[in-house]
């Protein structure tokens, strides 16, 4: 019962996001629902499950902020590794950006024991890119897949803002931090990243991010951005603190090369 109210305490979860977050079975996973529905502790809207009476927060120009602080304030200490990089957390807190751009490191669920491990048959990457951007200094974007199709394999820094994970010992911070939550939900991840300091941001257009999937059919969706979500937002932005709209000129490509 704690694994359900725990997994709905944030957000709207579907019952197939719930399974995969609790890693019940699907019987005992519905008869829990039920019976929580029964209580009154839980209500379902449109195919979704939710605490009772909970309100939870919309998308806007804060939805950059809240996503990766929830996750950094939730899961920091919770984590043993996160504790070994307490000090890039702490280093992050300082810079122009602080509250904006931070995002877990890699954590990769574990496939449920009852359910068997679907064969990856092929790969392929996809390039996240910005384009025609001004004083780019923080960015986050999400992106959703069909974890039934698809598999991430491997999130790689791209560069332009965000250039390597942090690390013990890191000294080199001029290309910028760049970090990734994986767990965020069913068929969701984040990516993002940001650069140390108070000085001014990037211009132009560059590589944000070079992420590889594995397929288990060839008859897949491709991954897409999500612009807006209940609890998170993908956005960018400037040395100020303040989203750069995207829109005309300045833009996200996400596309395969390879």
């Amino acid at each position: 019962m704690d694994l359900i109210t725990s997994a709905v305490q944030t957000r709207e979860r579907t019952f197939t996001e719930l399974l995969h977050i609790t890693r019940l079975s699907r019987k005992t996973l519905s008869l829990r629902l039920k019976d929580l529905r029964s209580s009154g502790s839980i209500v379902k809207n449109n195919g979704a499950y939710s605490l009772n009476g909970a309100s939870y927060p919309k998308g806007n120009g804060n939805g950059c902020v809240k996503s990766f602080l929830r996750t950094f304030q939730s899961r920091t200490f919770q984590d043993r590794r996160m504790r070994s990089f307490a000090w890039v957390l702490m280093f992050l807190l300082s810079s122009s950006v602080s509250g904006y751009v931070l995002a877990m490191f890699l954590v990769t669920p574990q496939p449920s024991q009852t359910q068997e491990t679907p064969t990856i048959i092929g790969t392929f990457t996809m390039a996240l890119d910005v384009n025609n951007v001004k004083d780019l200094h923080g960015w986050q974007v999400l992106v959703a897949y069909n974890p039934s199709e698809l598999e991430v394999t491997q999130i790689i820094p791209g560069g332009f803002v965000g250039a390597e994970y942090p690390s013990p010992g890191m000294a080199d911070v001029s290309g910028g931090i760049f970090l990734n939550a994986t767990d965020i939900g069913w068929g969701k991840f984040q990516v993002g990243g940001l650069l140390i300091g108070n000085g001014p941001g990037k211009d132009g257009s560059g590589r944000l991010a070079t992420i590889v999937f594995g397929y288990y059919t060839g008859d897949y969706q491709l991954p897409s951005i999500v612009q807006d979500e209940s609890t998170s937002e993908t956005c960018l932005l400037n040395s100020a603190n303040s989203i750069i709209p995207m829109g005309g000129q300045t833009s996200l490509a996400f596309a395969v090369i390879s």
